[in-house]
C-alpha cells in the first residue's frame, strides 16, 4: 500500500464539561516523576477564555504548589516560530495535579487559538522549566475539535 493510502492513528482525547470544551495530548514524563503526563487545551463556551494545562497524577510539586497565591504564567513556543504567555496561572491538585496557565476571555485568548491552529508541536515553559516538546499530530486537529464542540455547545 502506498503511504499516501496507509490510514493515520490519532492519539488524543476530547471532552466537555461544565459549559467547556476540551482536547487532550498525550506528552512525555514531567521531572520528578515516572508517570506520562498529557497536555490538555479547554477553551469556555460563554467568553472564549482558553487555558492550557499539564496533567498527571503523583506530581509532588503541583501537590506541594497548589495552595500557593504566586501567579505563574505559562509560556506556548510553536513550531511555527510563535509564542505566547498567559495571563494568569498556578499549580492545582485534585483528580489530576496540573500545572496551567489562563489566557483570559478576549484578544490574548483568541490569538492562543490561532496559534495553536497553525501548530504541529507546541513547547511549554512553566516556573522556569521546560517541559517536552508535544505532537499535536496534525496541524488544526486540536482546534477543529475545539471549535466543533464550541458549536454545539453554542447552539450553532
Amino acid at each position: 500500500m502506498a503511504a499516501a493510502q496507509q490510514p493515520q492513528n490519532f492519539q488524543f482525547r476530547q471532552g466537555e464539561g461544565r459549559g467547556t470544551c476540551w482536547v487532550a495530548f498525550p506528552a512525555g514524563n514531567l521531572p520528578g516523576t515516572g508517570t506520562p503526563s498529557e497536555v490538555r487545551f479547554s477553551v469556555r463556551a460563554r467568553d472564549g477564555n482558553f487555558v492550557t494545562e499539564i496533567l498527571v497524577n503523583g506530581w509532588k510539586k503541583a501537590q506541594e504548589n497548589a495552595a500557593s497565591d504566586s501567579v505563574r504564567p505559562m509560556a506556548l513556543a510553536f513550531d511555527t516560530g510563535k509564542e505566547t504567555r498567559s495571563r494568569s496561572g498556578g499549580y492545582s491538585t485534585g483528580f489530576n495535579d496540573a500545572a496551567w496557565g489562563g489566557w483570559g476571555a478576549g484578544p490574548t485568548s483568541d490569538a492562543a487559538m490561532e496559534m495553536l491552529r497553525e501548530a504541529k508541536t507546541v513547547q511549554i515553559r512553566f516556573d522556569g522549566v521546560d517541559y517536552a516538546r508535544t505532537d499535536l499530530q496534525m496541524k488544526g486537529l486540536a482546534t477543529t475539535s475545539l471549535d466543533n464542540c464550541l458549536k454545539k455547545m453554542r447552539g450553532q
